[in-house]
């Protein structure tokens, strides 16, 4: 009788970093752009392996507004956050756009203004599909859901992004296997949308582009994505 060996298990963590340059006071000042690193260890927390990467920012508005500094500006710092920004934000009030802040929140007011994008994430092949993908959006929301009234993404298949695109890490996204992904656009795009609106994101008619979460309003979904479940090491 053939005896099964004992599955071993994932130990993975999340580490966020983020720097604070001194100097001029500028629309830098006002985003902390916050970079994510996957790792995994072994069972004693040594032998760090990177096994995916992502990137947050909080645009600190409320700062900025108490400041008298110009909103435009800190979107106008990259074209990511000016895209984003030309989409949802009124920059003549000081506020989202009132249509979206009405579709999002309803009666409610957004207390606050502070917005938080989440930008990339990628895990490599050989980690996809065991759930690591869920508890990273969901770990991110756990920290950072106070800092901001909304978080807002748009989100794009990376397999069919240019290669001389702004904040690729060419080095990492080497090891992504894109060639092997879907790259159909519509389909592509379907697929990646249908998996963040399962893990709790929403979308927003008129808004097409991008995808939300309202920190202040329960998420059945994110509810039911366990950081303290073990995950099984596919190569066991």
């Amino acid at each position: 009788m053939i005896t099964k060996p004992e599955p071993q298990y994932l130990d993975i963590e999340f580490k966020y970093t983020f720097s604070s340059p001194l100097g001029p006071l500028e629309g830098e000042r006002y985003i902390q752009d916050i970079a994510v690193e996957i790792i995994k260890t072994d069972e004693y927390g040594s032998n760090p392996v990177i096994i995916g990467k992502g990137n947050v920012k909080i645009l600190l508005l409320a700062q900025a507004i108490n400041d008298h500094y110009d909103i435009f500006e800190i979107f106008d710092t990259e074209s990511y956050t000016m895209r984003i920004g030309n989409m949802i934000y009124d920059f003549d009030n000081y506020e989202i756009k009132e249509d979206l802040q009405r579709k999002l929140f309803g009666d409610d007011i957004m207390i606050n203004p502070n917005i938080c994008i989440f930008e990339r994430m990628m895990i490599l092949p050989e980690y996809r599909g065991l759930g690591i993908g869920a508890k990273f959006v969901k770990d991110r929301f756990h920290y950072f859901n106070t800092a901001c009234g909304l978080i807002v993404m748009q989100p794009f298949p990376l397999q069919l992004e240019p290669s001389n695109a702004l904040g690729r890490d060419n080095e990492f996204e080497s090891k992504m296997g894109y060639e092997k992904m879907e790259h159909d656009s519509r389909k592509a795009m379907k697929s990646l949308k249908d998996y963040y609106k399962r893990i709790g994101y929403i979308t927003v008619r008129g808004y097409k582009d991008l995808m939300f979460l309202i920190p202040d309003f329960k998420n059945d979904k994110l509810d039911t994505i366990d950081l303290e479940e073990s995950l099984i090491n596919p190569k066991t």
